[in-house]
C-alpha cells in the first residue's frame, strides 16, 4: 500500500479530507457525508492493483487561520522553549519536536510575532539538519524568511510552504517514519494552543467547533502511522494518540441523524447518518489530555 500526501490550501479540507481510490466496478461519492462539517471522500479508481491511500497534509496554519478573525490575544507561553531544542538528541524527539516548532511559528505569524519566528525558523532548520532534510532548508528560503520580516501574510505563506517541502522531501526519500512524528507533533502542538486559546466554553464558539472537528483528523492521522508501527516510536506516539482519541469517544455527543442514498449519473451519494458534537466535559477533557501529551513530549 502506497501513502501519498496532497497539499491543500482548503481550512475544511485541513480538518477532513481522507481520499480512498482502490480497485471497484462502480464510482461512490460520499463528499456530502458529512461529521461535524468534516467530510471524507472517495475519488476515482486508478488502474493499478495497489491500493492507494492519499491523506491531505495536516498543515498547522490552516488550523490556526480560525484565530485570526476572533478576539484572540497572543499567549507566547504556549510555544516550546528554543532551549529545549537541545535535549531533543534522537530521531523520535528531534521529529516530533520539528513538528511542534512548526506549529509554533504558525501560531506566532498570525499574530505578527516576526522576531521570534525567525529565531524559531532557525531551531527548525537546525533540526532539519539533524534529521536529514537539510536540503528543505536552502539559502532562498532561509533568505525569503529574512526579507519577509514584518509582512505576517507572508510569513504565514512562508512557514505553511517549509512544513509541506519537509513532508515531501521526507516522503520522497522514504522517510516515512520521521514524516510520521512530524506529523504527530505538529498536530499535538496545534491541538494544544487551540485549546488554551478557546477560553471558556459555549457552544457557539467557532473556535471549540473546530477543537471537535479534530477527532477526525486525529483518526486519519492514527491510519497513517499504523504503516510504521513496527517502530518503537510510532508505536509510542501511537499510544499517546490513541489515548486522546479515546477521550474524544467517551466524552463527545453522537448526535443520530437519518441517511440516505440516491444515485445520478451512475454516482452513489451517501447523506447523514449523524456526527459528533462537543460538550463542556469534553472540551475540558481534551484539553487536560493534550496538555498532558504535550508536556511529555516537550520536556522529554
Amino acid at each position: 500500500m502506497k501513502n501519498k500526501f496532497l497539499k491543500q490550501s482548503s481550512l475544511l479540507l485541513f480538518c477532513s479530507t481522507l481520499l480512498l481510490s482502490c480497485k471497484s466496478d462502480i464510482d461512490v461519492d460520499v463528499s456530502e457525508l458529512t461529521i461535524d462539517s468534516i467530510k471524507t471522500e472517495l475519488v476515482e479508481p486508478n488502474m493499478s492493483n495497489e491500493a492507494e491511500i492519499a491523506y491531505s497534509v495536516p498543515t498547522p496554519n490552516e488550523l490556526f487561520d480560525i484565530i485570526k478573525n476572533q478576539n484572540v490575544e497572543l499567549n507566547i507561553e504556549l510555544v516550546n522553549d528554543i532551549a529545549n531544542k537541545d535535549i531533543y538528541v534522537d530521531t523520535k524527539s528531534r521529529a516530533i519536536n520539528f513538528g511542534i516548532y512548526s506549529a509554533d511559528i504558525g501560531y506566532m505569524s498570525c499574530f505578527e510575532h516576526n522576531l521570534e519566528f525567525l529565531k524559531y525558523s532557525k531551531v527548525i532548520e537546525e533540526l532539519g539538519s539533524e534529521l536529514g532534510i537539510s536540503d528543505v532548508f536552502d539559502e532562498e528560503l532561509m533568505a525569503r524568511i529574512e526579507n519577509n520580516e514584518g509582512n505576517s501574510d507572508s510569513l504565514f505563506i512562508i512557514s505553511n510552504d517549509t512544513y509541506f517541502n519537509s513532508y515531501q522531501y521526507l516522503e520522497e526519500n522514504n522517510k516515512g517514519n520521521e514524516l510520521a512524528l512530524i506529523i504527530s507533533g505538529g498536530f499535538i502542538e496545534s491541538l494544544y494552543i487551540i485549546t488554551n486559546l478557546a477560553g471558556d466554553y459555549s457552544e457557539n464558539n467557532p473556535i471549540i467547533e473546530k477543537i471537535g472537528g479534530q477527532k477526525i483528523v486525529l483518526e486519519n492521522i492514527i491510519d497513517f502511522c499504523s504503516t510504521y508501527m513496527d517502530e518503537e516510536a510510532i508505536s509510542e506516539i501511537m499510544i499517546d494518540l490513541d489515548d486522546l482519541g479515546q477521550v474524544y469517544e467517551a466524552n463527545m455527543d453522537f448526535i443520530e441523524e437519518n441517511s440516505s442514498i440516491t444515485t445520478e449519473n451512475d454516482i452513489v451519494t451517501l447523506n447523514g447518518g449523524g456526527y459528533f458534537a462537543m460538550n463542556e466535559k469534553a472540551f475540558i477533557a481534551v484539553k487536560e489530555k493534550i496538555t498532558e501529551i504535550r508536556t511529555k513530549l516537550t520536556q522529554k
